[in-house]
């Protein structure tokens, strides 16, 4: 008995030998990753640019996907960063009188009821103040990978 209780002692020990083993190599950074080289690499990387013009002059952007959030297709350099209490935004985006109405060229688009505590009173709900939390402006970049996404009928 006691020299099976022995043996499986020290069986047990040198199994688990190769496991604490693994647990002390480090995985080498230049493994990680889909990148295999330093961004240091490229020392001048392409310059772009948002989505430019004022807001109202462009064409609404396409969306990735059908609940993606829309994109911002006006510049927004002078508008950031946005704060809880310095939201640009706001000003010409939170107008709930245009709510299901025909937006035509050069009408800002309203934020949806969702994003109001209260559409009567126009009162924005404040957990939706960062804008570009989901809204992001359009780079103008080369496509790397073509969407394959199809409109539902």
């Amino acid at each position: 008995m006691r020299k099976t209780l022995l043996l499986s002692a020290v069986l047990a020990s040198l199994l688990s030998l190769p496991a604490f083993a693994v647990q002390d190599q480090a995985i080498p950074e230049d493994s990680l990753g889909l990148y295999n080289s330093s961004v240091y690499d490229v020392r001048n990387p392409d310059v772009f640019s948002y989505g430019g013009g004022d807001p109202g002059t462009n064409k609404r952007a396409l969306r990735s996907y059908n609940s993606a959030p829309p994109m911002i297709t006006h510049s927004t350099q002078d508008m950031l960063p946005i704060t809880r209490d310095s939201n640009l935004c706001k000003d010409c985006h939170v107008q709930p009188d245009l709510l299901g109405q025909k937006i035509v060229k050069g009408m800002p688009i309203p934020a949806p009821a969702s994003h109001y505590a209260n559409v009567k009173k126009g009162e924005l709900y404040m957990g939706r103040w960062n804008c570009t939390q989901c809204h992001r402006p359009q780079a103008k970049v080369d496509v790397l990978v073509t969407s394959t996404f199809k409109k539902a009928k």
